[in-house]
């Protein structure tokens, strides 16, 4: 188990944060996709991607803080700096939702798909140079 550990260590943080996304992306759809189902009848899908994000959040700043970045900053501020990155993600991902909803006539979880998608980049720089770094 301890070698494991220190092949996964090895790996560029590039490498770490699209594998440790790509969990969080798969977490945080199927989290939208259970809601959808469950309550896309009775509320907007923009509610339900609010709840799906607020879900799978705590999820991903663990992941993220001790897996990707191995951040030393205080349990807090970097909650903080993640949350504020999250939301950049969460604006820029609700108005691509809209926008391939209303517009480009997706259904909903299509549209959360490539959303998701095009996200990486954005939240990888925010969070790699703002929500972990090491002050």
């Amino acid at each position: 188990m301890k070698t494991d550990c220190r092949v996964w260590w090895r790996l560029p943080d590039k490498l770490r944060f699209l594998l440790a996304g790509g969990y969080n992306t798969a977490f945080g759809y199927i989290v939208f996709s259970i809601l959808y189902v469950a309550l896309g009848r009775r509320i907007s899908y923009l509610v339900i991607n609010l709840l799906a994000y607020l879900i799978s959040m705590v999820s991903a700043f663990t992941v993220y803080r001790r897996l990707v970045f191995r951040s030393t900053d205080p349990l807090a501020r970097s909650f903080i700096r993640f949350n504020l990155s999250q939301l950049v993600a969460l604006g820029f991902g609700t108005a691509g939702l809209y926008v391939l909803v209303e517009f480009g006539h997706l259904k909903p979880p299509m549209a959360q798909a490539l959303v998701v998608l095009s996200s990486v980049l954005i939240t990888y720089f925010l969070h790699r140079h703002f929500s972990f770094r090491n002050d």
